[in-house]
């Protein structure tokens, strides 16, 4: 008696088979790198542009809360097309006093905005006083053909650009009315 194997059971891949299914098996794991190294770029754009667009809103949302609670605002041009904003606003303590706030637009490098406040007057700062200044944002431009601030009576205009890294820059755009109407006898400026 005599076992006949099948010749076929035993037969195992060839090399061209082989050769066929590792060359699919590259084409997938490509197409899955693909769609990975897609999702992390978009995610990396998203990541940047959120940025971007957060501490811009934050800057905006600071001068408009500001300048709405404010009685009167200045707004010079004290070197190049650098831009000084001071307000004399509402202190948030639970009884009414003022204090002096105050933003400054550098357009060196790549542009800023930096802020403070006081109880005192507040000047132009110099290179080196701007320093102990808070620094709100950097990367901020003017909107093509504007300046950062501008002002008509008792309105203030906020417009720039905020960079987001290789991607567009993000627009802000807004505008706020002095309008406490209160006295007092703080000066800032």
């Amino acid at each position: 008696m005599s076992l006949s194997q099948d010749g076929d059971s035993e037969r195992g891949y060839t090399l061209i088979e082989l050769i066929v299914y590792s060359s699919l098996l590259m084409v997938v794991v490509a197409v899955v790198a693909g769609l990975f190294i897609s999702g992390l770029t978009a995610t990396e754009r998203v990541q940047s542009v959120t940025e971007a667009t957060t501490s811009a809103q934050v800057v905006a949302d600071s001068i408009e809360t500001n300048v709405r609670n404010s009685t009167d605002f200045t707004l010079s041009t004290p070197a190049g097309t650098d831009q000084f904003l001071v307000a004399r606003t509402v202190n948030r303590d639970s009884t009414l006093s003022w204090q002096c706030v105050a933003w400054y637009y550098s357009a060196a490098g790549t542009g800023s905005i930096h802020f403070t406040q006081s109880n005192v007057a507040i000047l132009a700062p110099t290179v080196s006083e701007l320093q102990g200044w808070t620094l709100v944002q950097e990367g901020i431009a003017p909107v093509s053909g504007t300046n950062i601030f501008s002002a008509s009576g008792q309105q203030l205009t906020v417009n720039f650009t905020s960079l987001a890294g290789d991607h567009p820059p993000v627009v802000i755009s807004s505008s706020a009315t002095s309008r406490a109407g209160a006295s007092g006898s703080l000066t800032c400026f």
